[in-house]
C-alpha cells in the first residue's frame, strides 16, 4: 500500500499544476489586454505584463516568443467570445448580426484597442504579419463564405463582388473609429448594412433592366 501511495503522489501533483499553469496564462492575457486599453503598443513591454500578472518573464516566454504574439492573443482572448458568426439561419441575417457585433465591439475601451492595433501594424512588420495571420485572415474567410452563401441562395446578385461588398459595409465603421472618433451605435451599423445590401441589389437590377 505504501508503494502505491508513493506512485500516485507525483501524478496528483502534476494534475494540480495544470490548473495553476492555465490560471497564470489567463492572468498574463488579461494583463496584456489591460495595457492595450491604456497604453500605445510601443510603450508596452513584456516586463510590464509579467509584473502585472504576477509571473516571471520566463513564464511569459514559455508561451509567447514575442510581445506582438502575446498582445494579439490577448486581443483574441477578449474578442472571440464577443464576435461570433452564427452557423445557422439566413446568410444575410447572420452577416448583419455579426456586423452589429463588430459595431458594439468598436465602442468603448475595446474600440481603443482595435484602433491601436490597426495603427501600430503600419510601422511594425512583425505585428502586421501576426495580425493578418491570426486575426484578419481567418475572419475574412468566414465572412466571405457567408456572402457567397447569400449569393448562392439569391439573397444577393450573382455578380456581387465580395471584397467591394464587405469593404463598403466595414469602411464607414472604421472611418468613425479611426478618423472622426464618433459613436458607432446600432442604428448606424444597421443602416449602413441595409443600404449596402439594397444598393447592391438595385445596381444589379439597373444593369439587367429588371425590378429589384
Amino acid at each position: 500500500m505504501g508503494r502505491e501511495t508513493a506512485q500516485k503522489e507525483p501524478e496528483a501533483k502534476r494534475s494540480a499544476g495544470r490548473p495553476r499553469s492555465e490560471a497564470a496564462r489567463v492572468s498574463i492575457l488579461d494583463a496584456a489586454y489591460s495595457f492595450l486599453q491604456t497604453r500605445p503598443i510601443a510603450a508596452i513591454s513584456t516586463v510590464h505584463i509579467a509584473r502585472k500578472a504576477g509571473v516571471s518573464t520566463a513564464t511569459v516566454y514559455r508561451w509567447w516568443t514575442t510581445k506582438e504574439a502575446l498582445l494579439l492573443e490577448a486581443f483574441l482572448h477578449q474578442a472571440d467570445p464577443e464576435l461570433i458568426l452564427a452557423a445557422a439561419g439566413s446568410p444575410l441575417q447572420r452577416l448583419k448580426e455579426y456586423v452589429l457585433q463588430i459595431g458594439r465591439f468598436f465602442t468603448g475601451k475595446d474600440g481603443i484597442v482595435v484602433a491601436r492595433l490597426l495603427t501600430a501594424i503600419q510601422d511594425n512588420p512583425i505585428l502586421r504579419k501576426e495580425f493578418l495571420e491570426k486575426i484578419y485572415s481567418p475572419r475574412d474567410q468566414e465572412i466571405r463564405a457567408v456572402v457567397k452563401e447569400a449569393i448562392g441562395k439569391r439573397q444577393l446578385p450573382a455578380e456581387t463582388e465580395v471584397s467591394a461588398f464587405l469593404d463598403t459595409i466595414v469602411g464607414p465603421l472604421l472611418t468613425r473609429l479611426l478618423i472622426r472618433h464618433e459613436e458607432i451605435d446600432e442604428s448606424f451599423v444597421a443602416s449602413v448594412f441595409d443600404r449596402v445590401v439594397a444598393g447592391t441589389i438595385a445596381q444589379h437590377a439597373a444593369g439587367t433592366g429588371t425590378k429589384p
